[in-house]
C-alpha cells in the first residue's frame, strides 16, 4: 500500500466530500485522516489516503480530475511523509483568545517554533457579538518541556493583552 496526501480547495457546495471520497474508493483508496472546513466561503479539505501500491500520484490526479473540474476545485496530490506515531508523547492544548488583530496566529506560531514546540493541529475563528478571536492549538513540546514552559514561551509582544491557556493533554484526562 502507498500513502498520499490530497488537498482540495474550492467554492463551498454540497457533494464535494462525496465526489472526492467516491473517486478514491473507486481506486481502492482508504481515507485514513481528513480535515475539512469552510474558510471565508471556500471549502478546504486535506486527506491522508492509503491506496494500493500500483496507484501513483498521477493516477489519483486522473481519478479526481473529472470531479474537481466539474466542481471548480483546485487539487493537489503528493506522496505522504512518513507518519510519526509517537504514542507516548505528551501533547498540550493551547487556547488563545481576545480582541482580533493581525499577527495573532503568526505570533503564536513563531513563539512556539522558537521554543521547539511542534504544532500538530490548529484552528481559529471569530465568535460572538462583539466578535472575539479564538485560536486553538494542539502542540507537541520537546521531551521534558512542561506546560508551564510552553505558556512562558507564548509571552511575546504579538500576544500581549490576550488570554492564554496551556494545559498538558494528560492533565485534561484527570
Amino acid at each position: 500500500m502507498s500513502e498520499y496526501t490530497v488537498s482540495i480547495v474550492g467554492e463551498d457546495r454540497p457533494g464535494i466530500v462525496a465526489a472526492v471520497t467516491g473517486a478514491l474508493l473507486g481506486a481502492g483508496g482508504n481515507v485514513e485522516n481528513c480535515r475539512a472546513a469552510i474558510l471565508a466561503g471556500s471549502f478546504a479539505m486535506v486527506l491522508a489516503v492509503e491506496v494500493p501500491a500500483w496507484v501513483t500520484d498521477q493516477d489519483i490526479v486522473d481519478l479526481l480530475a473529472p470531479a474537481s473540474s466539474q466542481m471548480g476545485l483546485s487539487l493537489g496530490v503528493r506522496p505522504a511523509a512518513p507518519a510519526q506515531r509517537d504514542i507516548d508523547d505528551d501533547r498540550c492544548v493551547i487556547t488563545i483568545y481576545g480582541a482580533d488583530r493581525p499577527g495573532i496566529v503568526h505570533g503564536a506560531a513563531e513563539a512556539l517554533a522558537s521554543a521547539g514546540v511542534n504544532i500538530v493541529d490548529l484552528s481559529s475563528r471569530l465568535v460572538g457579538d462583539p466578535p472575539i478571536y479564538v485560536l486553538g492549538i494542539e502542540a507537541r513540546p520537546p521531551a521534558g518541556m512542561q506546560a508551564g514552559a510552553v505558556h512562558d514561551a507564548l509571552r511575546c509582544p504579538e500576544l500581549a493583552g490576550l488570554d492564554i491557556s496551556v494545559q498538558a493533554e494528560s492533565e485534561r484526562l484527570l
